[in-house]
């Protein structure tokens, strides 16, 4: 309006008038409060954002094993990758957009008036027009926003297989199979990415068939009424009419972009209230500090299922496993030996279990899972290593000076391995470990276990996927640097256990036998109890 009313001074008026100083300093002010504005509008979506990444990532990592088994990587990956990029960078912009457009529509709509009250009658058809058409959109597009998202987590997930078994397919030349695979999921995928475009083409079309009645009548209206609107308010009429057709369009296919995007922080939301695992924190009661003090361990007549409408997988075991005993665990594939271990770490919910596992007098099922699984200590089968440096993998919580990191280190005669490398501790692990070998991957872990202070420490068969020699020599730094320990060892090759204290013998979800290694050998060769796990044993051993 003061472009309007400058324009229509004269000449010499203008150059004695104060416009050009106002309109400087409605220029400048302007300038100041937009880079305000735009700063402190963003600030505060990205810290929205990152308190639906924590939540999300809160979700996910205080979530129960059931979750994991039944929902694919991919799937995972997709809502800490794609969505959670819409809500950094796409769904700010087109918030920002849509509210800053749509103010200025609303502003120029109101000059129209001001112009020309005529041309308001329009409004009357056109917004439930609009609004119809709106809700149309939206109701089509939001789910194939969402189909958008469900077609791009098996490319994920096929992508992250692949890269885990890059050497099988190699190896068997099923390369174009692959190419293949992906190429179908990267069109199913399109598909919904070309729907969703094509309906937003569909509805900008929609708009700028309205906003081009406003500007016809505005035009018609401008030369009707020529004698009772002075040209400068009937040029910025028509100035605000033509582009309002694109400001009108670009605005409210934003606040639709918006509103599809939210389904991104819909999906991360979901994430976010995934129910945990109960008793992570809180517990019937506290175990003392130094808990345990001895590492007696006992099942009493212990069932686990991994489900609570599953059938038992342990079908009512019992154990008791005296302090500082190495105890090897044997058994068929399917029999049941690591789910002791998971019953142990309780990655079940208690409504999958009866009976009773004591450690040190104390029911497990009574404490704290932090508590609990805080307090123990395992080497996997395979070797878990973080993307970060070798100082983080041996001591993630910095309790330890490198002096200790260094002789767990030679413990497990890595030092010199180690030494060689410049940065020493500081040495950036791969993914995977990818830039160490399995075997030493393998020693790693031990020499993290080395540096947990724990008087129960459980071996999931850790030396499976490595030579002899470093069987041996993880088997000799087990017998020497955990000999006040209770060790559990779950294996598949009689010299991997030969030299327990003990031998346990699981079948079918029950213990068949437990006594010493000689005993136990002597009672499966005397009787008929699954004969087949002592020879299956021995051949692995040669």
């Amino acid at each position: 309006m003061t472009d309007a009313v400058w324009s229509s001074k004269s000449h010499e008026r203008q150059r004695d008038h104060h416009y050009p100083a106002v309109f400087l300093s409605l220029a400048l002010a302007t300038l100041v409060i937009s880079l305000i504005r735009a700063d402190y509008f963003f600030f505060l979506l990205l810290r929205g954002a990152t308190a639906l990444h924590n939540g999300m990532l809160s979700g996910v990592l205080y979530s129960s094993l059931r979750f994991h088994e039944s929902n694919p990587v991919g799937r995972i990956l997709n809502r800490f990758s794609k969505d959670q990029q819409v809500i950094d960078e796409l769904l700010p912009q087109a918030f920002f957009d849509s509210a800053q457009s749509l103010i200025m529509t609303l502003g120029a709509v109101v000059i129209l008036g001001i112009i020309n009250p005529w041309v308001l009658f329009i409004l009357v058809p056109l917004v439930p027009s609009f609004i119809w058409i709106r809700r149309f959109f939206l109701k089509s597009s939001r789910q194939i926003k969402r189909l958008d998202s469900v077609t791009r987590s098996p490319i994920y997930a096929l992508f992250s297989s692949s890269l885990s078994g890059l050497v099988t397919i190699r190896a068997f030349k099923t390369e174009d199979n692959l190419i293949n695979s992906f190429i179908e999921r990267i069109d199913a995928n399109t598909r919904a990415w070309f729907e969703l475009n094509a309906g937003v083409r569909w509805f900008g079309l929609r708009l700028d068939l309205m906003t081009s009645a406003l500007t016809t009548l505005m035009a018609i209206l401008t030369v009707a009424l020529r004698h009772q609107i002075d040209a400068s308010s009937a040029a910025l009429g028509l100035m605000y009419c033509i582009t309002l057709s694109s400001m009108f369009q670009w605005a409210v296919r934003q606040s639709a972009e918006m509103e599809n995007h939210m389904t991104s922080a819909e999906r991360i939301c979901e994430y976010s209230r995934l129910p945990p695992e109960p008793d992570f924190y809180n517990a019937k009661q506290k175990p003392p500090s130094e808990w345990p003090t001895k590492g007696k361990i006992e099942f009493k007549n212990y069932k686990f299922r991994y489900r609570a409408e599953l059938e038992p997988v342990l079908k009512g075991i019992n154990l008791d496993i005296e302090p500082c005993d190495k105890v090897g665990i044997c058994g068929r594939t399917g029999a049941g030996k690591s789910s002791i271990f998971q019953a142990l770490f309780r990655l079940v919910d208690k409504s999958a279990t009866e009976g009773q596992i004591c450690i040190d007098d104390i029911d497990i099922n009574t404490i704290s899972l932090s508590d609990l699984r805080f307090h123990l200590n395992i080497i996997p089968q395979s070797p878990v290593l973080f993307s970060n440096t070798l100082r983080y993998n041996l001591d993630p919580f910095s309790k330890h000076s490198d002096e200790e990191l260094w002789i767990a280190l030679t413990m497990v005669q890595l030092q010199d391995k180690m030494s060689e490398i410049p940065d020493g501790l500081s040495t950036q692990i791969a993914e995977y470990g990818s830039n160490f070998s399995v075997g030493e991957c393998q020693l790693i872990c031990v020499a993290r276990a080395l540096l947990k202070p724990s008087k129960i420490l459980l071996i999931d068969e850790a030396t499976a996927n490595i030579d002899m020699h470093t069987d041996k020599l993880i088997q000799q730094v087990i017998r020497e640097k955990f000999s006040t320990q209770t060790v559990l060892t779950i294996a598949h090759r009689l010299d991997t256990i030969q030299h327990s204290d003990k031998i346990v013998l699981i079948s079918d979800g029950l213990v068949k036998a437990y006594g010493k290694p000689a005993d136990v050998l002597d009672d499966t060769k005397m009787t008929d109890i699954d004969l087949d796990d002592v020879d299956d044993m021995e051949k692995g051993a040669l």
